[in-house]
């Protein structure tokens, strides 16, 4: 039987090694031995989880395009700070953050995702 360390051992290299190449997790299950069908079992019930965020200070949308606005320089810039602690032991803490800061980072990690 495979351990759930196993299978985030096996998460990390797909999302390292695999994922860039374009390599199906499919393929790279069977490449490493490791049946498809007990990963995505594993998978669905350790990333089934959805985290409820509040977003306070978001710029105005603009009437004409629908594009956001830039936030103007104000007192509070550089007010947001963001922690994220997963089950995994991944800890990101980033404060001092502006509206753009903020964006920039959560492109950031969405590699991880």
């Amino acid at each position: 039987m495979i351990s759930n360390t196993d299978f985030e051992k096996l998460w990390f290299l797909y999302q390292t090694d695999g994922a860039p190449k374009g390599v199906s997790i499919t393929s790279f299950c069977k490449q490493q031995g490791v049946p498809y069908n007990e990963f995505e079992k594993w998978y669905k019930k350790t990333h089934r989880t959805v985290a409820r965020v509040e977003v306070t200070g978001a710029p105005q949308s603009d009437d004409e395009t629908g594009r956001c606005k830039k936030p103007a320089a104000s007192a509070d810039k550089g007010g947001i700070h963001v922690t994220i602690k997963t089950r995994d032991g991944l800890f990101v803490q980033k404060g001092g953050l502006d509206y753009q800061g903020l964006r920039l980072l959560v492109e950031r990690l969405e590699v991880l995702c």
